[in-house]
């Protein structure tokens, strides 16, 4: 099977680079994505994730409110081109060698002015189709203890942010006396980190006037995370294991949205035996498509 960049790629979400960080909210919770072209002069100059909001907030311990700040300050650019014809192997490879997760597709006569993208997502969702019973998971998922970021139930929120930012990574897994008790994604903190700021505090309960409400409104991100423990927001997570197919792992991935799966001992007991992820699922498709 031959596949190009033409069959995954979709219209991309824009926003003009002048816009604020609010709108940049509102627009990744109306369509429920994770990613959006900054566009000037209707060209895609530059890319924010939702990671890369959290970043740019946690990083600056900003205390603006998002309708005050331009959205394109945390934007990741340059974006990275390919052609409608571009193979899915070369596109793999340049996810892999640019440590990016998505591409922008160059226009062509049909486009009409639509900015166009596919990511690691579209690519995870194209292996569960098609290359099943090719390889298994263990075949592909981090084994490492050293690659498997783990923290306690009992870990602050604000270790975790830490560990999100400087590992550039989507999510820790949850364990206790080695056996996998949960899961906290970056979405997970996203209340917490990137949407925080300019929310409003409920209840004026153990406030004694409203300048004290409105400065504990003004709380940090750290102090947040502090707050707050890994059992407060973790998930059970979903977890597979090391003999399974990895078009299974892909398909789930790609049903839940979800970026990675906790890979459990096949011994029945739920220790961690590693993980898998999307850019493990597009290395096995890039090596898939050299054979």
């Amino acid at each position: 099977m031959s596949f190009t960049a033409k069959d995954v790629c979709n219209m991309a979400i824009t926003l003009e680079a002048t816009k604020m960080l609010s709108d940049a909210r509102d627009t990744m919770l109306k369509y429920n994505i994770s990613r959006i072209i900054v566009e000037h002069n209707q060209k895609p100059v530059g890319m924010v994730t939702e990671k890369g909001i959290s970043r740019f907030l946690y990083k600056e311990n900003n205390n603006k409110p998002l309708d005050e700040i331009v959205f394109s300050k945390a934007m990741r650019s340059p974006v990275v081109f390919v052609n409608h014809d571009t193979s899915i192997k070369e596109c793999a490879k340049l996810m892999l060698n640019n440590d990016i997760s998505s591409l922008i597709v160059k226009e062509n006569d049909d486009d009409d002015g639509v900015i166009k993208l596919f990511t690691k997502s579209d690519l995870v969702k194209l292996y569960a189709e098609n290359y099943k019973e090719k390889f298994k998971i263990h075949d592909f998922m981090t084994k490492q203890p050293q690659q498997m970021f783990t923290v306690s139930p009992s870990n602050s929120l604000h270790t975790v942010m830490k560990i999100l930012i400087k590992e550039r990574i989507s999510r820790v897994i949850v364990i206790r006396d080695s056996k996998i008790v949960g899961i906290v994604t970056s979405k997970d903190l996203m209340p917490i980190t990137a949407f925080a700021e300019g929310d409003k505090i409920q209840t004026n309960e153990g406030y004694n006037n409203n300048y004290e409400q409105e400065e504990t409104v003004k709380t940090n991100l750290g102090s947040i995370g502090h707050a707050m423990i890994v059992s407060d927001v973790m998930k059970k997570p979903i977890t597979v294991k090391p003999t399974d197919d990895l078009a299974i792992a892909a398909q789930i991935m790609t049903d839940k949205r979800i970026s990675g799966l906790p890979v459990a001992d096949s011994n029945g007991d739920n220790d961690l035996a590693g993980i898998v992820t999307k850019t493990d699922v597009v290395k096995a498709l890039v090596t898939m498509l050299n054979q």
